[in-house]
């Protein structure tokens, strides 16, 4: 199905990472709102774990090819076919396929926190709607299907659940690059542990989730919403980090 019916309630990830963000901005001394509405702060995530040139950007342009747009709503990436796509921040997928009226072809769609991220032309997907994803998780591959001049990842970035369309570029361009911390595209959300070793500090970690916790203000957080830590040698904590990435509870 294409509608946004299957959104769900945030996860303890998503309710742990507000936490973190608001522990964060308190220990900076406030916390930044978007102008237009009082949206918490999203992690985001670049979508490759790689940068690749911006072939088309936000806004007014020529028409590429028949049938595009000449007001391009998202940014294109010059990536080539069969490259892996990853999600730009955590949330729940709304839309895994073509959607009727738009040209996107293979398109997933991803509901934020006060945001929906959009990933078209794919050659392929690899969530399926109502699936919880994780910032960074690999969720399909570059393709050119739709209205499409050459392969390339149409990232379009909406607010709310509307097709009311922002520039990506802010948020996404500047962003971490996917890497070990990349959930597999099964993880959970009801099973979390706090672990902690001397020289690797805390993290959270799940099956298939590791983040760690850079501040004692993130550590409170963690505590509240895990309990308290699993306290070991950092060899111990290394396993238990690799555990959780093969998306085996610790």
């Amino acid at each position: 199905m294409d509608s946004t019916d299957h959104v769900q309630g945030p996860t303890r990830r998503q309710l742990l990472a507000y936490a973190g963000v608001a522990a964060g901005a308190a220990a900076l001394g406030g916390v930044a709102f978007d102008a237009s509405s009082a949206r918490a702060a999203v992690s985001w995530r670049y979508p490759f774990d790689r940068e690749y040139p911006v072939s088309s950007p936000f806004g007014p342009r020529p028409v590429p090819v028949e049938g595009g747009s000449s007001n391009h709503q998202g940014i294109d990436f010059a990536a080539g076919e069969g490259v892996p796509i990853h999600a730009v921040a955590s949330g729940t997928v709304v839309t895994a396929g073509p959607l009727d009226g738009w040209g996107f072809g293979n398109l997933t769609r991803i509901q934020h926190d006060g945001y929906m991220s959009w990933y078209g032309h794919q050659s392929s997907i690899a969530v399926r709607v109502g699936q919880t994803v994780s910032a960074g998780q690999y969720i399909g591959k570059v393709g050119s299907t739709g209205v499409s001049s050459g392969d390339h990842l149409h990232l379009g970035l909406s607010t709310g659940t509307s097709s009311s369309f922002i520039d990506p570029a802010p948020y996404i361009l500047n962003a971490p690059k996917a890497n070990d911390n990349t959930a597999p595209t099964a993880p959970r959300d009801d099973d979390f542990r706090l672990i902690k070793s001397p020289g690797r500090g805390a993290a959270i970690v799940g099956a298939g989730y590791f983040r760690a916790l850079p501040t004692a203000e993130f550590e409170s957080c963690g505590v509240a919403l895990a309990g308290e830590p699993i306290e070991g040698n950092d060899r111990q904590f290394d396993v238990w980090k690799a555990i959780a990435l093969q998306g085996t509870a610790a």
